[in-house]
């Protein structure tokens, strides 16, 4: 009996009822759906840990190769990151209405592709990559909580009625807005860090530090999206909706680079993300 596609299954049913469980416990204000939910999808962490460690225990590898492990372990982080803001901020759950459904549509979506085994080869066995691929998770994460504060900020902003006291738990729109900017700064470095070590990585594997490949390119635009933002607020004094809606906007960018972009584009990289 193969247990990484039983462990997978969990985990997915486990997002899954827990998204569900979680907005029609918010929707119709009922906290303790909500608590409910959000236990029942930080559940699906374990198993989809046993499914990334028994699949790296096979293949020899993190999950960095390959689409399958890729997004999924993106699924994984988006989970994760949900669990330790609310561990610390038990007020921002409602990030969850974000988080949560966005896990669960990416290890369904994760599932769809190929799972064929990919072999780790001498060009790719560096160190460098662990390091690479480690922060651009962080990457993601921190990213992604920058960008569901951002929205519930939005949200909350525009809110009337049943919606604007659902959201009235919050803690104030400044602190959602400060801690929205403090994960843009966060990602910011870890996004640094990752193209700084995928440029040594690549110097080690191909003998080149940068080569203009489009995930080396779209990696840079990420880069200075990101850079914007942290301009735009640190020396215009942009806060508030005007920097939310940089946060929400500039997300798609760096998904698109992490994932998109290999997909879409014939580069070096996409071969490792494709898994051919």
């Amino acid at each position: 009996m193969q247990l990484e596609p039983l462990f997978v299954w969990a985990a997915v049913t486990l997002y899954a009822a827990g998204a569900v469980v979680f907005v029609v416990g918010f929707v119709f204000g009922r906290e303790s759906l909500v608590r409910a939910g959000a236990w029942v999808a930080v559940a699906g962490i374990a198993p989809h840990l046993l499914a990334i460690g028994v699949r790296w225990a096979r293949v020899g590898h993190g999950p960095y190769l390959g689409f399958f492990e890729v997004v999924s372990s993106f699924a994984l982080v988006s989970v994760l990151a949900f669990a330790l803001l609310v561990w610390r901020y038990h007020s921002l759950r409602p990030v969850g209405l974000v988080l949560l459904p966005l896990a669960f549509l990416l290890l369904a979506g994760a599932m769809l592709a190929p799972r064929a085994d990919v072999a780790l080869t001498p060009t790719l066995a560096s160190w460098w990559l662990t390091i690479h691929v480690t922060f651009a998770k962080l990457t993601y994460g921190s990213f992604m909580v920058s960008f569901a504060l951002a929205l519930v900020y939005l949200v909350r902003g525009r809110a009337k009625g049943a919606w604007a006291a659902l959201l009235d738990k919050l803690p104030s729109q400044a602190v959602i807005d400060d801690l929205s900017f403090k994960f843009v700064s966060v990602g910011f470095i870890f996004l640094t860090i990752m193209i700084v070590a995928g440029a040594i990585w690549a110097n080690e594997a191909w003998g080149r530090y940068w080569g203009w490949d489009p995930v080396e390119t779209w990696s840079l635009i990420s880069w200075l999206v990101y850079a914007a933002y942290l301009h735009l607020r640190m020396t215009w004094g942009w806060k508030g909706r005007k920097a939310a809606w940089v946060a929400v906007l500039a997300l798609p960018v760096v998904v698109f680079a992490l994932i998109g972009v290999p997909l879409v584009y014939s580069s070096i990289h996409g071969a490792y993300i494709k898994g051919t």
